[in-house]
């Protein structure tokens, strides 16, 4: 893979200046297409997720606090307020945004962030509705039940609503508390499942059992901060983080148990075995696993028109890899993989599909970048 550096995008953060338009920053020859890097925008502060507004516009939350809305042509960045104040601690802050299935209608944008303080912090879902610029009437649907969790580590927070319009949502195990991820009377390492409104679905796995919460779909996972609709099966489809080794790719089935920290092929971060068991009786398995680790954030199964090779495929961003990996399945099974924006040296933290059929990336940091993968021209 060559990356070809052919122009910068400065980025002027002078109060009164204009922002330079988009602008193609680079080439990279794929396996399977070549494609030009357009950075959008900068100047993002910890980029955490996107959502595409049906006016070509994308809102993009920052994990300090503060929604902003981007316009995919100019690359002007314009602040949103009224989105979520969150507890900012570590991982912890504002997280993903998702726009309701009825947008169109109901204006609403649901969000998911970190709440709380030190003493006490759990993962949590709100609702308000865009007027104009301004985020109004928020409304919080979910509070995870995450008892004594502290540290700022491990919220998951990926936000995905399938046909029917129910809400899915990870929650992490917040690191310090693996073993809870196990125990269904609390949200610790779940995926919950529950209607736009945070009502609960009468079918949920879990609904009028003793000792389980009704939201909860799924549960032992470690921090899911990958969740997305296979458009094709109707499948959620979801990755996590493992600790040294075991990121997983999961398709997510009601009242399964994905086995974290019982069974994982990672390893603690002292070295420190946590588990002698890769699979266990009763669990499910992961259909995929990256050992090492490449720390993935962001998921994206592509359906644009651009790059009809890339059709299907898995798009993960990597953090610790520096890198967005394309993953090709053949049903349920991976038979190729590869590495893009490599040469970028840079952590990616989500990756979506466009309306146009181009492929956006967010990458994380202070600066942190909008980025657009596309046909070359």
């Amino acid at each position: 893979m060559i990356l070809r550096i052919v122009s910068l995008c400065l980025i002027f953060c002078i109060p009164g200046l204009a922002q330079a338009e988009p602008k193609v920053i680079g080439t990279q020859n794929s396996a399977l297409a070549d494609f030009e890097i357009v950075e959008i925008t900068g100047g993002l502060d910890t980029p955490w997720g996107m959502a595409f507004l049906p006016d070509g516009d994308v809102l993009i939350t920052q994990r300090p606090g503060g929604l902003v809305r981007v316009n995919l042509k100019s690359g002007k960045k314009t602040d949103i307020p009224g989105a979520p104040t969150p507890h900012v601690l570590r991982q912890g802050g504002l997280l993903d945004v998702a726009l309701s299935p009825d947008f169109d209608k109901d204006n609403l944008v649901y969000f998911s962030y970190a709440a709380g303080d030190k003493s006490a912090e759990h993962t949590e879902i709100a609702r308000g509705v865009l007027e104009g610029d301004v985020i109004k009437s928020l409304q919080i649907i979910f509070k995870a039940n995450t008892p004594k969790k502290k540290g700022g580590a491990h919220f998951g927070s990926r936000l995905v609503f399938d046909p029917q319009g129910r809400l899915y949502a990870s929650v992490g195990e917040g690191f310090f508390y693996m073993k809870e991820a196990q125990n269904t009377a609390n949200h610790f390492g779940t995926i919950i499942r529950i209607n736009a409104d945070g009502s609960i679905p009468d079918d949920n796995p879990f609904v009028g059992k003793e000792d389980a919460l009704p939201e909860i779909y799924s549960y032992g996972h470690r921090n899911p901060q990958g969740l997305v609709l296979n458009a094709r099966t109707g499948e959620i489809w979801e990755h996590e983080h493992g600790p040294m080794g075991g990121d997983e790719i999961n398709i997510i089935k009601p009242g399964k148990n994905y086995g974290w920290p019982k069974a994982t092929f990672g390893i603690d971060y002292s070295g420190a075995i946590i588990s002698d068991y890769t699979e266990r009786p009763g669990m499910e398995n992961s259909i995929l696993h990256w050992t090492p680790s490449i720390a993935p954030s962001g998921m994206a199964i592509y359906t644009g028109d651009q790059f009809p090779q890339w059709r299907g495929d898995v798009f993960a961003g990597a953090l610790a890899g520096q890198h967005l990996r394309r993953v090709k399945f053949r049903g349920n099974k991976p038979i190729a993989q590869e590495k893009l924006l490599e040469d970028l040296e840079m952590r990616i933290r989500d990756v979506s599909n466009g309306p146009d059929g181009a492929l956006y990336v967010l990458t994380n940091g202070d600066d942190g970048q909008l980025l657009m993968l596309r046909v070359v021209k």
